[in-house]
């Protein structure tokens, strides 16, 4: 990937069943995506061990938890989460909250082995259309 451009006011769509996970990007180990919350819906408290996460309120609000607090999150909120962090969201504000999350994943040896494989695959003709 050379490059990703898009509107969020244009891409963002929601559901009332499920929050909606819109992939933006997807480099080797940073990726991005587009989280569309409708009223009432969660991310529950969690945790990641290997990645350290982003999160920018694009529009609406929501609350955001955070290393056992609460925060409003409002448009212009940036949160910076590190590996290890317990968060989590819940769309209790206006009627959707829109947030972008950019993850960083920390590379550790065996992590590397697979991203060079899967570099020199998306290199060949035949294979590499399914790597892309």
């Amino acid at each position: 990937m050379r490059f990703y451009f898009a509107n969020a006011k244009e891409i963002k769509k929601f559901s009332a069943e499920a929050l909606s996970n819109l992939n933006l990007f997807d480099g080797e180990a940073f990726f991005g995506r587009l989280l569309c919350f409708s009223r009432g819906q969660v991310v529950p408290y969690h945790r990641h061990e290997h990645t350290d996460e982003c999160f920018d309120v694009i529009e609406g609000e929501g609350t955001i938890l955070i290393d056992g607090r609460e925060m409003r999150g409002a448009p212009g909120t940036v949160l910076y989460v590190p590996a290890g962090v317990e968060h989590g969201m819940r769309a209790d504000g206006t009627d959707q909250w829109v947030v972008r999350e950019t993850v960083h994943e920390r590379v550790y040896a065996g992590r590397a082995a697979k991203m060079v494989v899967r570099a020199a695959l998306k290199r060949l003709p035949w294979i590499g259309a399914r790597f892309r």
